[in-house]
């Protein structure tokens, strides 16, 4: 028997219901392992077979949706009309109520979302597309390694785009880089990083109103997009508004404003992740904006890793 292995096959980014937390953004890095006997090809499957099929699968499944413990007691789960579902999550800080299309969403066996239900999952679909040469299927979800890095887990919704970024509830674990005068700073870091601890970042454009749900105020979004109609009800204490879509580039551009306005008179860089190895650089401040400064340029700027 052989063993071939691919890592970092995919990232996934998405989000989660938790009973404590509410709805949580995640990534994770997936790593692959295929045991069994040798093909006519000497090979225990083709990695170009991989790269197309079993990745697509993985992505198709998992990538940019609402993961949701079907089990779990304090959801109710119900289909409608269209092709669409709504839910409703009670937790301590109040409840998520959603409509959205199916294919937003992955109801999961269990009480809770965990690593080891995904790959469950994850093993059943991979081990459709494969020859019966291959015995044994290893899956590994693991997030970035960011050491004491600071990071933040946030979800969002993107109506103008195209593809899965639209589905209103899907989500990243990111990390953030913040240079104050050319120097890191990990003060205004782990201050971003516990300002959007657990956080559902929201579109103003796509507010229709804040509402109470037994005395707690909670934000209504909405909106139609490609794919569908989508409605998400929130705690107001959980989300954080701005005034622009939420693409990981505007996101970039509010903290460097904010840090601005926050610390008058100095300049700030910010390189904000959306996920994991992407997302974007923006500037603002002070000290010469139309300058290159320590070997980087100011203005705005998308990262493509």
């Amino acid at each position: 028997m052989a063993t071939l292995f691919v890592e970092n096959l995919t990232v996934v980014d998405f989000s989660y219901l938790h009973a404590k937390r509410g709805m949580v953004g995640e990534s994770w890095i997936v790593d692959l392992e295929l045991s069994g006997d040798l093909d006519a090809q000497g090979m225990v499957f083709d990695f170009g077979h991989i790269k197309k099929g079993v990745k697509r699968t993985v992505d198709d499944e998992v990538d940019h949706r609402l993961l949701i413990p079907a089990d779990s007691e304090v959801l109710t789960l119900r289909q409608r009309d269209n092709d669409q579902h709504s839910l409703e999550w009670r937790y301590p800080g109040g409840e998520i109520r959603l409509l959205a299309p199916a294919s937003s969403l992955l109801a999961l066996p269990g009480l809770e979302i965990s690593k080891a239900g995904v790959t469950r999952y994850l093993i059943e679909k991979i081990r459709a597309l494969l020859p019966d040469n291959v015995t044994d299927i290893q899956v590994r979800l693991r997030e970035e390694a960011t050491g004491t890095a600071p990071f933040y887990h946030y979800s969002h919704g993107l109506k103008k785009h195209d593809g899965n970024c639209q589905r209103i509830a899907h989500g990243h674990r990111s990390g953030i880089q913040i240079f104050e005068n050319d120097r890191r700073s990990r003060y205004w870091e782990k201050l971003w990083a516990d300002r959007w601890e657990d956080i559902y970042i929201g579109s103003r454009d796509d507010l229709e109103g804040t509402y109470y749900v037994d005395e707690v105020p909670h934000h209504r979004f909405r909106y139609d997009a490609p794919q569908g109609h989508f409605e998400l009800v929130i705690p107001e204490d959980h989300c954080y508004l701005v005034d622009t879509d939420t693409t990981v580039e505007r996101l970039a551009e509010h903290i460097a404003e904010q840090l601005a306005r926050e610390a008058p008179g100095k300049q700030f860089r910010v390189r904000a992740f959306e996920g994991v190895g992407k997302g974007a650089i923006a500037n603002a401040g002070e000290n010469n904006p139309g300058r290159s400064q320590g070997g980087w340029l100011t203005g705005n700027s998308v990262l493509n890793l």
